[in-house]
């Protein structure tokens, strides 16, 4: 159903099923869907500028992925809920990249403070979540410091990506994409990122790596 609609907007819904990673909670070929990952999020996919159609299924609180502004609007100025800016889907669609040439190994729970104080924008539990799971990532100077870090968000995302200061427009972000690419191959998940759309940095990324752009933009907002 979402890939006769666009399949790169829906990119990350269409993962989320095709791995069995939650539950359909609705389905209506012309208004929409709701699909309720096991992390808890739902994803709401708004084939429909008419809210109307989809509200009874809308959840009353927690994390939503909405993709659709009319719902998205509708869900923060009717139903409470919070968010920020918008995203863009980004989808990797190509073949496994090379190997990259820069030290990047998986990151455990001594490096949890250091990447806390460093990314707000995962909840620690989501960050430690990655760690156990083998999937956060840093990038190492010939010397052993750590320049930067990335890794899988708890829904299956590529996110966290942070270079620090002393060490970007060197390809420290680049490369640790490129790791991510290749991880997601391996495991059969399906490559895909959400990017602010004020975040002019991470687009050019995407676009240089070979990401495509879905044409529906999507917002993660919020409700306690």
């Amino acid at each position: 159903m979402l890939e006769a609609h666009d399949s790169l907007s829906y990119a990350d819904i269409i993962d989320a099923i095709r791995r069995d990673l939650g539950v359909l909670e609705y389905s209506d070929p012309e208004a929409g869907m709701i699909y309720r990952h096991r992390e808890g999020l739902a994803y709401i996919a708004a084939f429909s500028d008419d809210a109307a159609s989809i509200l009874p299924y809308i959840p009353d609180k927690g994390l939503a992925v909405v993709h659709g502004g009319e719902t998205a609007r509708f869900m923060m100025e009717e139903m409470g809920y919070e968010g920020v800016e918008a995203t863009y889907l980004y989808v990797y669609r190509g073949s496994r990249p090379d190997e990259v040439s820069a030290d990047i190994r998986p990151l455990d729970a001594s490096y949890l403070r250091f990447v806390t104080e460093r990314y707000d924008t995962s909840s620690e539990s989501d960050i430690m979540n990655a760690i156990e799971n083998g999937h956060l990532y840093g990038a190492f100077s010939p010397s052993g410091d750590l320049m930067g870090f990335t890794g899988f968000h708890s829904e299956g995302s590529m996110g966290m990506l942070t270079v620090l200061p002393e060490y970007r427009r060197h390809g420290v972000g680049e490369a640790l994409e490129k790791h991510l690419l290749r991880v997601a191959i391996d495991e059969e998940r399906t490559p895909f990122c959400n990017v602010y759309i004020s975040n002019s940095a991470s687009i050019a990324l995407q676009e240089k790596l070979g990401l495509e752009r879905g044409d529906v933009l999507s917002w993660w907002i919020w409700k306690e």
